[in-house]
């Protein structure tokens, strides 16, 4: 559990830096709440299914939701940060986990409708084994690399959080997803 946190801290701490690095660069145009704040702001927002493989250990798969957006709350002077919230479900050996994640993440277009983005993430994973059900709580990182021509949204993400135990249930998931949508 000690390596596993120290990881999550890691990991946590350079997504923060990455995110906060191009704010020494160009803090005067940075804008906060850009969704009340800016006439010209747009969601620009995408929603994908998503098929998810949960490690380590468990070996589980499920399925997904993917929503993501320009952030809202704070804004890169070029528009870089999206927000993404998952939700996933998976299920295997009686236990089944409902995860509810949001990620902001520093996105770099990388050309022709490829980008690459990471971030720090929150998590709240309802886990439910025989006779045990428990929500546990987590902090962790993000990345993913996305495409999008037209309405067509497809990817993948690799997510990590380190979780609180409770009642004997310790469940620290590194989640791969691919995920293909539309864009709106």
């Amino acid at each position: 559990m000690q390596k596993t946190t120290a990881l999550a801290v890691t990991a946590l701490t350079l997504a923060l830096s990455a995110l906060t690095a191009p704010a020494a660069h160009a803090a005067d145009g940075w804008q906060w709440l850009p969704i009340a704040n800016d006439p010209g702001w747009k969601p620009e927002a995408s929603l994908a299914l998503t098929g998810n493989r949960v490690g380590p250990g468990t070996g589980a798969s499920g399925w997904g939701l993917d929503l993501n957006f320009n952030c809202g709350l704070v804004q890169t002077p070029d528009q870089r940060i999206r927000s993404h919230v998952n939700f996933t479900h998976t299920s295997q050996n009686g236990t089944s986990v409902n995860a509810f994640e949001l990620s902001p993440r520093y996105t770099v277009p990388l050309g022709d409708g490829l980008s690459a983005g990471f971030g720090p993430s929150v998590g709240a994973f309802q886990v439910s084994t025989p006779g045990n059900d428990r929500t546990l709580l987590g902090l962790g990182a993000a990345a993913g690399m996305n495409y999008r021509a037209g309405m067509l949204y497809t990817g993948f993400d690799i997510r990590y959080h380190a979780t609180t135990s409770r009642g004997g249930i310790d469940h620290d998931p590194l989640t791969f997803g691919a995920k293909v949508g539309i864009n709106f």
